[in-house]
This record gives C-alpha cells, structure tokens and sequence, in this order.
C-alpha cells in the first residue's frame, strides 16, 4: 500500500498537531454553544443529550488520576478527528473501516471494559484506522501490514474491522532489529518502550490485547503467541543494554512470562492439559489446541529461561512440556501435520512446526520433539498415497439425457494433493483429464463422459491413471485397476400397466412404463399410421394420452413408449 507522501513524517506529526489544536478550539466553541442552548429555556423543556460512552471513559480514567490531562486531551481529539472523518473521507469502504473501528470502541466502553490502561491501545487503532482511510492513497488489501508515520508499532488492516494494532507482528519486528549482523538496540528499545505505554496489567502479569472480533467475541483478548515472543524480546532489549538501563525490560519479560501462570478466565493464556498447561492462541477459546502457537511458547519462555534463571519460566516451559507430549500423536496423520486435531495443516504452518520441533529438540534435549521434527522433515519429501475402490465403479449411458450421465470415482489421498484422473480409449489415446484438490481422507472425482472438446465419447471402455501431486510437488502415479464403461442402452422399456378408456368420441389412454437406463420417456399414441398424440412421460410413473377418437371405430391403435436411446416398446390398444 502506497501512502501519501507529501511531507516527511515530522511534518506529519505538525499538521496534525495543527488540526489537533484546531478541533480542541472548535470543541470549546461548540462546548460553550451547547451549554447554553441547555440552560436556554425553550417551549418543549430542556433537551438531553446522550453522553458518548468513550469520552466518558476518557474522563473516568482522567478524574481517577490514572492518565495525564495531556493523554486525556490527545485521547479526545483522536476520538473526535475519527468522528469526522468518518463522514468525510472519500468512499464508502473508507468511511464503513472508520465506523466499524469506532464502534468496537464505543461498545467497549458501554460494556465497561474500556479501562483506563486500555484507552491507548484502543484509540490508537482508531488513530491508525482515521490515518489509513484519509491519507492513503491506495485502500489496503485483507491483512496488509499499513504503517502509520512517527509510529513504531505495526498494524494490519482486517476487512471490515479496519486497521488494528498488532502486537505480535510488533514483537517480530522487535526481534528482527535484533537479530541482524550489526543490530539496531536503540530501534528495538523505542519499540520496547512504546509497548510498556500499551500494556495492561493483569496482576503480576503485563499483557498486550487485540480490540476486534477474531473469530470469537468482540471484546478485547490476547495470545499466548504474542505473550511468548515479547517474553524473549523484553529480555534480549535488556541484555543489549548497559546494566544501569536494563530493570524496566528485565522487569517487562518477567511479567509478560507470568501471564502463563494465569488462566484464560483471569486474563492469561494457560488452559489446563492433564497435569500441565496447554497455552492457548484465543483465549476464547481454551480447549483449541493449535500446535504452532503452543511450541513457540516454549521455544521463546524456554530461552528466556536459560538466559535469566528465572523460575517462573521453567515451571512454565516444564508444564507445557507436559501438556503437549501425550497430545503430539494428534498432530501426526503418518504422512504430514495437523494445524490443530482433526486439520491438516497447510504447507506453511507443516513447514513451521516441522522447524520448531527440531530447535524444541536441540535447545531442551527432549529426543520425543526430536523424532517428531524428524518424522515432519521427511513428510515433506515423501509422495502422497491414493486407493481406489475395488467394487466396480457404475458405468454411465451415451444417451445425453440427465440420467447416469457422469460417474463418481471415489478415492482416498493420505495428505492434501491435487488428484488428476487421465482418461483413455480402447486405442491409448487420451480423451480427457479432470482433477481436484482435496485434503487428507476420502473424496471423489467426477467424469461427465465427455472429451476434451466437450463432445460425448462413444460408447466403450476406458482406461484411467492418476497423478496425484502434494503441495511439496511430490507425485505418485497410479493405474485405477479397472476400466471406466460408457454403455449403448440396447433394451427397451418395458410396459407394467396399460388401461384403455372411451369417453364419447374421447379415447383416454393410461400407462406406467419402466426404463433402466433413460431419464424419461415419450409415450405417443399411434392411429393408422399417425400420431395423433405424445407426452413426455417418466421414466417409471404413469403417464395419460387423450386421443379425440373412439378406437372402436379404428382399425390399429397402437401405444409406444420410445426411451432416450432410441429403443421402442409398440403395445396394441384396444377399446
């Protein structure tokens, strides 16, 4: 996403210092105009007005001592800049971001939840939305990374959901200032020190939340994946200082390991697993058990540990060792990894915790994550398995008439693979391929008997191979081991009731005909030669004919029921 880029970030800063101070004048204006118009008697009484819940909280959190007036003001012009701009910027997806953004904040603080170490971290996603929709020039896609000028955090724009704070892509970048050939302490301590600004205690504990639905309640939650990486990242930030400077980062690690020994109920990430702690992604959810955010947890508190003896993060690492080790057999389909019980995991997230079980393995010694990174490395070079039935597979007629018209060839792949089925004539050529991707476990393909072109194949055998391809590109060729039939229906229909009724000069005729291999049928009554009426009739059903003669007056009436191939019963009619 490209943002406007008119002016340099300070300069950004400047004007909107400038708009701030605008609006705060224009807020005291329109304060002093509104308090006279409500101590203005009028004819009808005085009229109240609905006080806005975020500024009420503004103004709670400022009355309790618990934010600054300079915050309490800076909190304000955000919520009103938004207020604005909500009406105001240029399209309508634009304008709904900012809306939904602000509703999640506004419905916080009716519920009361809008607490005073919340206000930053809330109002900046609303500052950060409000910034977005009005200065950039292209719209962000679904789970775009959008930077805001002059600030160190990062922020992703959710459909819908407008742009929120991230903490976790925040702690990544923490890290990743770290972790180069000549790292950037000073970048990482500006982002160290802008979280502890955005954090909420929880006890003992420090946690960063996320304020938008995420597949759960729209009430403000954290991760155990976020809590792990800014564990390892407070500690490091520390430790890259002189000792004088260390306390306040050395301080922050502990108390964000601590949120582990908390419950999802008491605002931590810890769900409890047999006689350990599982650490959940979404503690609204407490019995997922998502593996990819469980190891990073030990991979993160368990170096934290190593590196500062701390107590509390090796019972945390030691429990979650525990809850985990009986559960990895879930996560095992014995040809790749499931994200969480029961679902495959996409090549990303395999390839993810394939890399974490190994460093599990190497950085605790634990040989049980050391043979699971094993196993997982070589899921990655091993072809996929498909069966195939060995009943044979229904055959399928050439007639074109909505009736056994395609056949099913069902199949079972052991990973997620496309599955590509060739078929060929009697002569080896190839009239067709279909394919279809599909997940571990049973699944079908479909034929509809036709070719390439489109034209329908003449009656026959046909032989089928399969090509069935992970998502590593590992292929396994197999023969489906019997032969795909395209039928030439050669039997007529057969009649099972047949009643013949005069009405005046009326002939009514009735009949309930039965074809195996037909849609339907057409049933046509015949007098001397001509047809003098026809219906589409069922394929086993009754069907009735009305002929404007009496057949004792006739010399051959004849009923015929005609099937989809071509094939004819002819059933004389007598009155």
């Amino acid at each position: 996403m490209s943002a406007d880029t008119t002016g340099s970030p300070d300069r950004y800063r400047e004007l909107l210092v400038q708009q701030r101070r605008r609006s705060h004048t224009c807020l005291a204006i329109l304060a002093f105009c509104m308090g006279a118009l409500l101590l203005a008697p009028t004819a009808y009484g005085a009229a109240a007005v609905a006080p806005d819940p975020v500024v009420q909280s503004i103004g709670t959190a400022l009355a309790a001592g618990r934010i600054s007036p300079d915050d309490a003001r800076e909190l304000r012009l955000t919520w009103t800049a938004s207020a604005r701009a909500a009406r105001t910027a240029r399209t309508s997806s634009r304008r709904a971001s900012i809306v939904a953004v602000r509703a999640y904040t506004t419905n916080l603080a009716r519920a009361r939840g809008l607490t005073p170490e919340r206000l930053k971290p809330a109002l900046l996603s609303v500052e950060a939305t409000t910034w977005t929709m009005l200065k950039a020039s292209d719209f962000p896609s679904h789970e775009e990374e959008v930077e805001i000028p002059g600030e160190v955090v990062m922020f992703t724009y959710y459909s819908g959901r407008g742009v929120q704070f991230q903490p976790f892509e925040t702690y990544k970048q923490g890290l990743r200032e770290l972790n180069t050939l000549k790292p950037d302490v000073e970048a990482a301590r500006a982002i160290a020190d802008r979280m502890l600004e955005l954090a909420a205690p929880r006890g003992p504990a420090l946690t960063w939340e996320y304020f938008f639905p995420f597949g759960g309640p729209s009430r403000p939650w954290t991760s155990a994946i976020s809590q792990a990486i800014a564990t390892e990242f407070f500690y490091r930030v520390g430790a890259a200082l002189p000792e004088a400077e260390r306390a306040p980062y050395t301080a922050a690690a502990e108390a964000a390991a601590r949120s582990f020994e908390l419950s999802t109920k008491q605002g931590g990430v810890a769900s409890p697993q047999g006689t350990g702690s599982f650490y959940v992604m979404y503690p609204f959810a407490p019995s997922q058990r998502i593996l990819n955010g469980h190891l990073q947890v030990l991979l993160n508190v368990n170096r934290y540990a190593n590196a500062s003896g701390s107590t509390v993060a090796r019972t945390i690492v030691d429990r979650g060792i525990v809850a985990v080790l009986p559960l990895l057999p879930k996560f095992d389909t014995g040809a790749w990894s499931n994200y969480q019980p029961g679902q495959e995991a996409e090549l990303g997230y395999h390839e993810f915790q394939t890399e974490q079980l190994v460093k599990l393995g190497e950085e605790t010694g634990n040989a049980t994550f050391a043979d699971y990174g094993a196993r997982f490395t070589q899921y990655l070079e091993t072809p996929p398995t498909i069966t195939f039935p060995t009943t044979q597979i229904p055959s399928i007629f050439a007639a074109r008439d909505g009736f056994r018209d395609s056949l099913s060839i069902p199949f079972t792949i052991d990973k997620r693979s496309k599955v590509t089925i060739v078929i060929f004539d009697a002569t080896a050529r190839e009239v067709r391929r279909v394919s279809t991707t599909r997940g571990r476990g049973p699944g079908a393909i479909v034929w509809d008997g036709l070719d390439g072109r489109g034209t329908p194949v003449p009656p026959g055998d046909y032989r089928a191979e399969a090509t069935v391809t992970d998502v590593v590109a590992n292929r396994s060729f197999v023969s489906l081991g019997q032969s795909l039939r395209v039928a030439k229906d050669v039997l007529p229909p057969v009649l099972r009731l047949l009643t013949v009724r005069e009405r005046g000069t009326t002939t009514i005729v009735t009949a309930n005909g039965f074809d195996v291999s037909s849609g339907y049928l057409t049933a046509m009554v015949r007098v001397d030669g001509r047809v003098l009426a026809t219906m589409r009739a069922p394929r086993a059903g009754n069907v009735t004919l009305r002929v404007a003669r009496p057949m004792s007056e006739v010399s051959r009436g004849e009923l015929v029921l005609r099937d989809t191939s071509g094939n004819e019963l002819v059933q004389a009619l007598t009155s």
